[in-house]
């Protein structure tokens, strides 16, 4: 059954722990559409980023809205950028600006709530969000990725004023886990 609305959604290489500035490729999009769902990613044969590229052109054409969390500022702004597809801001649907998160915000005390606490307070399963956990635990005890954490943590903490174990949480978090994102796909292409 094909919908007027896609729920889209990309996964990156990032193994930085600047993720709007560290990525360095799309390396999956996810299109539903439906009951008809989509993975297009960087080296499949039938189903690669050329493939996702046309679809999302003739989604665009079509005036299909793409929906998703943090789609606005993420999503769309990667696609555009490695893609080259520039998907319209009257065509997104932003999650995260809808007035029902006004009482999830208030709920948790943060301006800017993760998906996993949306689902919670929603009470709709997320699992998926936790499945790489393990694996960027271990990438969390390397070096190179405590290293990288704490130079985020100082950069943070002189141009934002952050305190510095929150930034160095919040570096040490996202470098490992872009890193076991990455993992995870290379096993999959595999």
């Amino acid at each position: 059954m094909k919908s007027e609305i896609v729920t889209l959604d990309i996964e990156t290489e990032n193994t930085g722990y600047d993720i709007m500035e560290d990525n360095k490729r799309i390396i999956s999009v996810q299109l539903l559409e439906g009951d008809d769902s989509k993975i297009y990613y960087d080296g499949s044969e039938s189903n690669d980023l050329e493939s996702a590229k046309e679809n999302l052109r003739n989604m665009i054409e079509s005036g299909k809205s793409f929906l998703g969390f943090n789609i606005r500022s993420f999503d769309v702004r990667f696609i555009k950028k490695f893609l080259g597809v520039d998907i319209p801001p009257s065509q997104v649907i932003e999650i995260s600006e809808l007035p029902r998160m006004n009482s999830i915000r208030k709920h948790f005390g943060k301006k800017r709530p993760r998906l996993v606490e949306c689902c919670e307070f929603l009470n709709v399963k997320c699992s998926h969000k936790g499945l790489m956990d393990k694996q960027s635990e271990k990438f969390k005890q390397l070096q190179n990725v405590i290293e990288k954490a704490k130079e985020g943590a100082t950069t943070w903490n002189e141009q934002l004023g952050w305190g510095y174990d929150f930034s160095y949480r919040l570096a040490l978090d996202r470098i490992a886990g872009g890193m076991a994102i990455f993992e995870a796909f290379k096993e999959f292409v595999q």
